[in-house]
């Protein structure tokens, strides 16, 4: 037994004179891995768009339904693009993905817009546009100032209408239509589906400057018949009867209200229309710009009411003899626009008239036609504008009345006068036409 004792003790020794063993580290966890490719899950790590002109980001990305750091499948994505087809907003939408080196995900949608979006306008339904579009952007987030004019879209919103029509005490179908309003601009109309009743006749309340008959026959025979729109038929005011009320100084004549009510005995509305004629201004200045002439020179030839009644069919022919004056320079296709400002303290305005005169143009060659080797010299030597020289407008139509005027054949019942122009020369050939029959000479007699 000592003798184990001792063996045991002799053992220990040399492991006392050693230092212990450090503790091994704790090691961190390996982190979780994603998860792998095969598995088909993976997390969303960003979301692009491309190919936006009219939308936004922050439109779209809603109507996708993706968020970052969404664990998605391939199917998803399917689901996101399918999603923003439905929308009828765009003609392709297609995407394309990325694997990080940590296996997350990063999608690119590319998208495809359509060429044409158009404003939108209610007909004839108790909702207002804010109600109407607060309604619509609930079920379609990308609701806006101009959509796309694609079928389904316009059913879809349609039917937001109907129920909100409905919820009003208006139960009838809606459709959605493009139409055109004014003069050139196409809009997509949201109202009821039957078409809208014809203008039967036009009626004008609180006239006196201008005779409400006369207002009645200039609007009647352009509006009735045809389907009441009150845009445009607004915009048939303004050009039929705006200009009658600027042509007597009534700057701002407005119309305070329209009214359709059913007409007796046919289907169709008797539209009324309110008038506020307004105060007359009077023309306190006009600056014509942009001519040759000198402001006195311009007052001389136009006639301007300067301090008198702004009546703008007077001015309109001031302009007109304005442009007339640089034909004659040889200014053919001179033109200009003209803007005004109302100072309606004093009821005055004043008028700034741009004018753009174009090339001058010159007298090329004068062609004659229909006359003899003894004829033609004499009209030619009557022809007042030598080639190179500015070519006056309408100068050959002047010529022809005033050789007509003289007389000077019996045989002539027309002289036709065509005006050539060369755009790339800047220059005018002429061509007169004398149209008759000339008498036949008398047949000799035999000896």
């Amino acid at each position: 037994m000592t003798y184990l004792v001792i063996w045991a003790l002799v053992a220990a020794l040399p492991l006392a004179g050693q230092a212990p063993k450090a503790r091994p580290r704790a090691q961190k966890a390996p982190a979780a891995k994603q998860p792998a490719a095969e598995e088909g899950v993976y997390v969303l790590r960003s979301v692009t768009i491309t190919g936006l002109k009219r939308f936004t980001i922050g439109e779209v990305l809603p109507v996708l339904g993706l968020r970052v750091e969404q664990r998605v499948r391939m199917a998803d994505l399917e689901k996101a693009r399918d999603r923003l087809l439905a929308t009828d907003c765009f003609e392709g939408v297609g995407w394309k993905y990325s694997l990080t080196p940590q296996q997350w995900l990063e999608v690119t949608f590319e998208v495809t817009e359509p060429e044409q979006f158009l404003p939108w306008m209610l007909d004839r339904v108790p909702v207002t546009r804010e109600e109407f579009e607060a309604r619509a952007r609930r079920e379609f987030p990308l609701m806006r100032e101009k959509l796309p004019p694609s079928g389904l879209l316009l059913e879809r919103l349609a039917g937001v209408l109907e129920k909100l029509a409905a919820e009003k005490g208006v139960k009838e179908p809606m459709a959605g239509r493009v139409t055109l309003v004014g003069k050139d601009q196409l809009t997509i109309l949201f109202g009821p589906k039957a078409p809208p009743p014809n203008i039967a006749d036009v009626r004008f309340v609180n006239t006196k400057a201008v005779r409400a008959d006369y207002l009645q026959k200039e609007m009647v025979q352009l509006a009735v018949g045809t389907p009441y729109f009150e845009p445009n038929f607004r915009f048939l005011l303004e050009n039929q009867i705006r200009p009658i009320y600027d042509s007597v100084g009534r700057l701002k004549a407005s119309w305070t209200k329209i009214t359709a009510a059913p007409a007796e005995g046919v289907f169709g509305v008797v539209v009324t229309v309110e008038v506020d004629e307004g105060p007359v201004f009077r023309l306190e200045k006009i600056q014509v710009r942009g001519t040759p002439f000198s402001d006195e020179e311009i007052q001389e030839i136009g006639q301007f009411p300067v301090g008198g009644v702004a009546g703008m069919s007077d001015i309109g022919k001031g302009m007109l003899r304005v442009l007339e004056q640089l034909k004659e320079k040889g200014h053919m296709k001179a033109s200009y626009k003209a803007s005004r400002r109302l100072w309606e303290d004093r009821q005055a305005v004043e008028l700034f008239v741009d004018v753009d005169p174009g090339p001058v143009y010159t007298m090329g060659r004068l062609q004659i036609k229909g006359l003899d080797l003894e004829s033609e010299p004499a009209i030619r030597k009557l022809w007042a504008i030598k080639p190179g020289a500015p070519y006056r407008g309408g100068y050959a139509a002047a010529f022809a009345q005033r050789i007509r005027e003289m007389d000077l054949f019996d045989f002539l019942s027309e002289i036709k006068h065509e005006e050539r122009v060369d755009e790339k020369s800047q220059s005018v050939d002429v061509v007169l036409v004398f149209v008759g029959e000339k008498p036949k000479p008398a047949p000799r007699r035999p000896f």
